[in-house]
């Protein structure tokens, strides 16, 4: 019995070893100590374990399936209501463009530091162009109420020690379902409109110089193939309403948007050297790998709910919107427009 016991215990604690050794995927690490870091009691395999651990970690290789799960939904909202104007109620056209952000597990977190951000995150900037239908008719014309909106922009920026290169395009009508009221002592209900169309969105980051990545003393400078993408298709439903107080503008809304595509995907095929500082030095001591694949996926329908401001001089519109989903994305983004 007491033998049987022995075992039992002995394959609980390999069960739960390799469990241990199962948190670091895909992470290689070969560390060969100097003589006088030995003698200084220093270990190789625990330093090993501790770096290891570090790369998964600062990779977010522990779990990347639901990373890049965070990743795609907030590609998803990173674009949403960039390239529409629910406040201004232009009559003829309208110009404009604005930046926005948007992360996926973080909370009321509108950025994400340097380097590889800790929770999804996407960022877009967009221009935007707006066109009443009823332009050229009289006041009363049915074409009065209904909008065309086109939106794009593309273009990449520096996040070290990574490029970031962000893509969006899109169009949206935009029908007032409900006439505003006359201005009354300065003060305006704008209506209820509707709006639906096609977003297009996609955000990447890829790795342009040494990665480091430190546990301790530890420092592992990492190149090579490190990229991680999301792209989206959606079509979103929303409803809206704004009221004009003076010179500013409130607005609030609710929206449906299915999603046609939202998918992530993560490259990452690094390695390099390992530096231990030791003596008031660095001593190059091995070197570590990682290389991994994996994707992750969007939630194929999201109820969201948004809010915004804007401050009015005479054509000239400044803004800022918020978005908040169901599925833990929070975004928003701020910009300019000319509307007449």
């Amino acid at each position: 019995m007491r033998y049987a016991g022995k075992m039992l215990l002995s394959l609980l604690l390999s069960v739960l070893g390799a469990n241990a050794l199962a948190a670091a995927p895909n992470v290689t690490v070969n560390i060969t100590l100097p003589a006088a870091a030995q003698q200084a009691g220093l270990d190789e395999a625990a330093m090993e374990q501790a770096l290891s651990d570090a790369i998964a970690s600062e990779l977010h290789m522990v779990d990347l399936s639901a990373y890049m799960d965070q990743m795609a939904n907030a590609n998803v909202l990173s674009a949403k209501g960039l390239g529409v104007d629910y406040a201004s109620n232009m009559q003829r056209f309208e110009l404009g463009g604005g930046i926005g952000t948007a992360v996926n597990g973080a909370g009321f977190a509108f950025t994400s530091g340097e380097g590889l951000p800790e929770t999804g995150f996407a960022l877009q900037i967009g221009l935007m162009g707006g066109l009443n239908l009823g332009v050229l008719s009289g006041k009363d014309s049915a074409l009065r109420r209904i909008r065309l909106y086109v939106n794009g922009m593309s273009a990449t920026t520096k996040r070290d020690p990574f490029s970031a290169t962000f893509l969006n395009y899109g169009g949206h009508l935009q029908i007032q379902l409900l006439k505003g009221g006359k201005k009354t002592s300065g003060v305006r209900w704008g209506g209820l409109d509707l709006t639906s169309g096609y977003e297009f969105s996609s955000y990447a980051l890829a790795l342009g110089k040494a990665l480091p990545v430190s546990s301790g003393d530890l420092t592992w400078d990492a190149s090579g193939t490190m990229t991680l993408k999301a792209t989206a298709e959606s079509i979103p439903v929303e409803l809206s309403t704004s009221f004009h107080i003076f010179v500013v503008t409130g607005y609030f809304g609710a929206a449906g948007d299915t999603n046609l595509s939202g998918t992530s995907e993560a490259e990452i095929g690094i390695e390099g050297p390992i530096s231990l500082m030791f003596n008031g030095a660095d001593q190059a001591i091995g070197a570590a790998s990682a290389a991994v694949n994996q994707g992750g996926v969007a939630s194929t329908f999201t109820t969201r709910v948004f809010a915004g401001a804007q401050v009015d001089i005479v054509m000239v519109k400044l803004y800022g919107q918020l978005n908040v989903t169901l599925d833990k994305s929070v975004g928003g983004h701020l910009g300019v427009r000319v509307a007449l």
